[in-house]
């Protein structure tokens, strides 16, 4: 009996391992409806590991040379870690430290309309003035949000902003309309552009001495398009956590999946120009729907720095909302909102900031040039 329980446990080991190694490739295969299973087995590369690491603990207590399957497959795959977990990560920054240098202070945050319901008109503005009190306490420089709305019941929330500094402001959409994906700086905005649809745009900041006297720094704000699930997804996606989806209710979300995947790809296509021919720094900040594991985070981290993985701390997963938190208990949470930036800049300080106020968390970086950040180094 003991041998077929340790056969039947290294068989599930083995394809345990096997998934793990699947759930990698996403990074290195361009989505297409024949490499589209390697990107949604992405989204399980942090189940997956923990699975494996639970796997080798298993045959360590059982004095068992096959607790080296498990490790081995992960050490193979090490490069990924970094980007899901760090440690020795800096959240805040000291007063001390910020006089020190020239920085630019960023927040990232998809407000998901403050989680309006048009039957609450009072929780929306109680969401708003809790996102005024956290931008008092962090004090951004630039706030780049993705679905944005500027005013409540009662809050002009849009006015607010101004009055705290954020006078220069930038949306996506035509004729500036402040909703949706926009940007607000206390530093003046000197040019800006869209790419492909609304929601992907950029805008130039003339940053003064935040960071060098007169220089130009590019910021982009993404929202790079949703997945669109409810109430039928999430069930069926509990379903497959337990291994009962059915074939033909299933379909639907596969559908959504796969166009989704697939438009992020087009969607990069059209951002990547873009950062190939901009000549200043730049920061790319939003939301972008991918994991860490995936061909779109794998073609960003080429081409610049991840801020998470220079002063990040954690896990750090940026969204908690309805698909976070499955039927039965099953967790999905995942970091999908980004500050990424240039090889020109370096990142002094990440922070995940913790909030009811929206069904993801809000990301606050502060960047420094990094020319600077050497030279401040070898004065010290």
């Amino acid at each position: 009996m003991k041998k077929i329980l340790k056969y039947l446990l290294l068989i599930l080991n083995i394809i345990a391992a096997l998934l793990y190694l699947g759930s990698t490739l996403a990074g290195v295969a361009e989505p297409d409806d024949k490499t589209l299973w390697l990107s949604l087995m992405s989204y399980g590369f942090l189940h997956l590991l923990i699975i494996n690491v639970i796997f080798s603990l298993l045959w360590m207590m059982a004095k068992s040379k096959w607790f080296l399957l498990s490790l081995v497959v992960i050490a193979v795959r090490c490069n990924f870690l970094p980007s899901f977990f760090q440690v020795g990560g800096v959240e805040t920054l000291t007063a001390d430290e910020l006089s020190d240098m020239k920085a630019l202070k960023v927040m990232t945050f998809n407000v998901h309309r403050f989680q309006d319901v048009a039957e609450n008109a009072e929780l929306l503005d109680t969401n708003m003035l809790q996102f005024l009190a956290l931008v008092d306490e962090e004090h951004p420089d630039v706030l780049s949000m993705q679905e944005y709305i500027g005013r409540g019941d009662t809050v002009q929330l849009t006015t607010r902003l101004a009055e705290r500094g954020y006078r220069y402001q930038a949306s996506g959409y035509q004729n500036n309309m402040m909703t949706s994906e926009v940007i607000f700086s206390k530093w003046p905005i000197v040019g800006k552009a869209t790419l492909g649809e609304h929601t992907n745009f950029f805008v130039e900041l003339l940053v003064g001495d935040t960071l060098r006297g007169g220089d130009t720094v590019r910021l982009y704000c993404l929202h790079l398009q949703s997945y669109r699930l409810d109430d039928s997804d999430h069930a069926e996606l509990s379903k497959l956590a337990h291994g009962t989806m059915d074939s033909s209710t299933g379909r639907s979300t596969y559908h959504k999946f796969r166009e989704t995947i697939l438009a992020h790809n087009e969607e990069w296509k059209q951002i990547k120009p873009s950062l190939d021919s901009c000549h200043h720094a730049y920061i790319v900040t939003g939301d972008f729907n991918e994991t860490p594991a995936s061909y779109l985070y794998r073609q960003m981290n080429k081409m610049m720095k991840d801020s998470y993985r220079e002063a990040g701390q954690g896990f750090s997963t940026t969204y908690h909302g309805e698909f976070a938190n499955l039927r039965h208990g099953i967790y999905l949470a995942y970091r999908i909102d980004y500050v990424m930036h240039s090889a020109s800049l370096k990142a002094r300080s990440y922070r995940r900031v913790r909030t009811d106020i929206s069904d993801h968390y809000p990301v606050v970086v502060t960047l420094a040039m990094a020319a600077d950040e050497k030279e401040r180094d070898n004065e010290h």
